[in-house]
């Protein structure tokens, strides 16, 4: 079940890379970079992270924030741009993988639109309840929901992502009746959870992680492989019984499908270099993001295979796709 947050609350009472023939590596290239969401978010740090570190690989790169649309507007931008490598989107791997299962009119193929490039991070979800919660393990808080409506809603940062079907997967595993309350963004859902108006959020572990540790949150399991150095003490879904709710997101840049080969595979070289760079890791560490780079050919198995699992998700949801 999903309702929005005020039905909830009354439930409560760079431009062109130059292709100038015979340009060398050591010089300057200016690249624009996409991303679908205001500047200071998530993905537009991580951009400009990397695209710092680019800098060694002779590029300058240009982060045209294009927010709207959770995403898809600066999705769609790409599919208008040049395949000649000069604009590239860094996106979450959901807006390709996901978002093609949950809306009608989507006016992109993931699968055949765009050109994989590399990788940036990974990320992972969590599921946290206020300071003030009675439950202060999952099996406590899947109790009290399965015992008491009232707790038994949950806030992500919308309908249709990631978090939401995390949720609904631990209501199916668990057998207990989870309502998903849909906000316009995480922090709404995080300053509820903080507030005691909402019974748990579900949202990216960076933005849990501060909440956490400062007592104001408190989260009960998150969706890693296994468990992190990080967070003493917190077990994941999978520790818990729950093997289907190991879900970690990745931010990725693709290219226009078209795209010269020999193009991506040196984007593909200068994003890993970044990546991989000290000064890079340790700022995308420092914000709990997990440095990763891969291979243009891996990261296209990848979109593939999270496209054909988000599909079986959704389809088991029995989500009702939106326009």
């Amino acid at each position: 079940m999903t309702m929005n947050r005020r039905q909830f609350a009354g439930f409560l009472g760079v431009s062109a890379l130059t292709l100038t023939p015979g340009l060398s590596l050591a010089q300057d290239r200016t690249l624009r970079v996409l991303v679908g969401y205001a500047a200071g978010g998530a993905a537009d740090n991580v951009a400009r992270i990397v695209g710092e570190g680019m800098r060694d690989a002779g590029y300058v790169t240009i982060v045209e924030n294009k927010a709207g649309a959770a995403g898809r507007l600066a999705t769609e931008a790409l599919v208008s741009a040049p395949a000649d490598g000069a604009t590239l989107l860094l996106t979450p791997m959901g807006n390709l993988t996901l978002y093609p299962h949950v809306f009608k009119a989507l006016r992109y193929d993931p699968l055949k639109q765009f050109a994989a490039v590399g990788t940036a991070c990974t990320m992972s979800f969590a599921l946290a309840v206020g300071a003030n919660s009675p439950a202060r393990t999952l099996q406590e808080y899947i109790e009290l929901a399965r015992k008491d409506p009232a707790f038994a809603a949950y806030g992500t940062p919308g309908a249709g992502t990631a978090m939401h079907f995390i949720g609904q997967l631990l209501a199916r595993s668990a057998k207990v009746p989870l309502t998903h309350v849909a906000y316009k963004g995480g922090s709404a859902a995080v300053t509820d959870a903080i507030g005691g108006t909402l019974p748990a959020v579900i949202t990216t572990l960076p933005n849990l992680l501060p909440m956490h540790r400062s007592g104001k949150l408190r989260i009960l399991a998150i969706s890693d492989e296994t468990p992190l150095a990080a967070l003493p003490g917190v077990p994941t879904f999978k520790s818990l019984g729950y093997p289907d709710l190991v879900v970690n997101e990745t931010f990725a840049y693709f290219a226009r499908a078209g795209t010269p080969p020999p193009m991506v595979a040196q984007l593909n070289e200068s994003i890993s270099q970044a990546v991989k760079s000290q000064k890079v890791a340790a700022l995308l560490q420092k914000q709990e993001y997990l440095p990763k780079a891969s291979t243009s050919e891996a990261l296209d198995r990848q979109l593939r295979e999270e496209h054909a699992r988000w599909g079986a998700v959704v389809k088991a949801a029995g989500y009702t796709p939106e326009d």
